[in-house]
């Protein structure tokens, strides 16, 4: 039976959400998380359909070892709810100039060898000395010059090295591109080689068994565990402000429930310019809250096969040509170039035998399109018909093998997780994106200028990649509200 008074509410059960609100009530904090949807994960929620169960759209976790899905588990004491795997091996294909598809060579996880990926690319051997050093300063630039590159783009900081133009490729498309969804010429560099040392020394490829909602739904049982309360399906309204101070929130079937601090999971401008209010904050705040950048979206097929098509559980699908930039993203989105770029794809039932029925498969892809939550239904289809002719030429068996698909698109992750506050924004894979100015110092921050207030999720406070970036803005956040609450603040 829940109450009316609360120390914390969370809006929001994604994995920045959830973390945060098991942290604080763990703590000893008396924690209200609130979540309009009747599943837990938020971007990472985790589905099941006729004997399948999957994530939504593809996620892969990065970086391996020293994960934050696991340290939050571990100290939350629900690691046996949640069973992270490492397929250890993954299916990443290279289409070369001559439009011969490669598969990227076995390697042991977190141990890549640039030898085998310069084959795999077919870099000539002279010019693989220079690649080399190159990987080299990349994998271990020091932290000190890598924070001296923030500001700056990581196409400009490429710009510089004389690179193979498959090797740019491999970079920005199985790398960059689906870490973040940006162009690499907008994408922070200091973002994008933090993120890119991590993957390679301590591993990219981790998943959760039945989905990453899984991960959620065991940070929502620690909060009940430790005393807190947990409401599914109630969308909050309103985030209600007494003389200037946050009061606590109200719901859309009408409840009223009051606390000092809300911590949002709902993303920063829909928080700011919606449950709150623009009333509330200045001016300046305001037209700064507007002015941040979304990440670009995802949009493709969940494939429900009648037999297997490969034994891989994840990868990318890419070639010279199908890296983006500014240019060709805003002149695909009018129709005036080609929409076929860098398409992911992973397969559930290939690490988790329980995510399909015996002897079949499920296969979900994902490729770029804009944010908007209201894209026409033609525009739709044509940039999910640009990914499905690249996946079928990768794969010319799976077309027969497939018994049913779903097609997500914008309106789905909008529906499912961030209400859209501004025209043309919603449907954004990550939330606000890592581009220069959004980036490391430049970060929203997870404090707002509205007392008792705060931010979480990959909006806010942190750095990394997607998923794991959310429970890091989570775990900070809840150390921030903890030693404000101590304090007396």
């Amino acid at each position: 039976m829940s109450r009316e008074r609360y120390d914390v509410i969370v809006i929001g059960a994604g994995l920045g959400g959830s973390a945060c609100a098991g942290l604080l009530a763990k703590r000893g904090l008396d924690v209200l998380l609130l979540e309009k949807n009747r599943v837990a994960g938020g971007k990472a929620m985790s589905l099941a359909k006729n004997g399948f169960r999957f994530t939504a759209w593809v996620v892969i976790g990065a970086p391996v070892r020293d994960n934050y899905y696991q340290r939050v588990l571990d100290e939350l004491g629900v690691a046996d709810l949640a069973e992270l795997v490492v397929p250890g091996t993954q299916g990443s294909i290279y289409r070369n100039p001559a439009g011969r598809y490669s598969m990227l060579p076995d390697m042991p996880v977190g141990e890549t060898d640039p030898n085998v990926i310069f084959a795999w690319l077919e870099i000539p051997e002279h010019r693989r000395p220079a690649a080399l050093e190159f990987f080299a300063e990349l994998t271990f630039m020091p932290s000190e010059k890598i924070a001296s590159l923030e500001g700056r783009s990581f196409a400009s900081w490429l710009d510089q090295y004389d690179l193979p133009l498959s090797l740019r490729a491999f970079l920005t498309s199985l790398c960059c591109d689906g870490m973040f969804m940006v162009p690499s010429d907008r994408l922070d560099a200091a973002e994008a080689i933090a993120s890119l040392q991590e993957m390679f020394l301590k591993g990219g490829g981790v998943f959760c068994k039945g989905g990453f909602g899984r991960v959620a739904e065991a940070y929502c049982e620690a909060v009940r565990r430790f005393g807190g309360t947990v409401q599914m399906g109630t969308r909050v309204e309103r985030i209600l402000v007494e003389s200037g101070k946050v009061a606590g929130v109200r719901t859309s079937d009408g409840r009223t429930y009051r606390a000092p601090v809300v911590v949002s999971n709902a993303g920063i401008q829909p928080t700011v310019l919606k449950y709150v209010g623009e009333e509330h904050f200045e001016p300046s705040y305001v037209d700064y809250v507007r002015s941040l950048v979304p990440s670009y979206a995802l949009l493709g097929y969940r494939y429900f096969l009648s037999r297997p098509v490969t034994d891989r559980p994840y990868g990318v699908i890419f070639s010279d040509t199908s890296p983006w930039t500014s240019d060709r993203l805003e002149r695909a989105a009018r129709g005036q170039a080609s929409r076929e770029g860098v398409v992911y794809y992973e397969v559930p039932s290939n690490y988790d035998p329980e995510a399909a029925p015996p002897g079949k498969q499920i296969l979900l892809t994902g490729s770029f399109c804009p944010p908007d939550p209201d894209l026409p239904r033609e525009e739709i289809q044509a940039w999910a018909d640009a990914g499905e002719r690249i996946l079928f030429d990768a794969f010319p068996e799976l077309p027969a093998a497939i018994e049913d698909k779903d097609l997500y698109t914008t309106r789905s992750v909008a529906n499912a997780t961030r209400d859209s506050a501004m025209p043309g924004v919603g449907g954004e894979t990550i939330g606000l994106a890592q581009v220069v100015g959004q980036a490391g110092t430049k970060r929203p921050r997870i404090e707002s200028p509205l007392e008792g207030l705060y931010f979480t999720g990959a909006d806010a406070g942190a750095r990394g990649v997607g998923t794991q970036m959310a429970i890091a803005s989570g775990i900070r956040a809840a150390e921030i509200v903890w030693e404000r609450r101590r304090h007396g603040r």
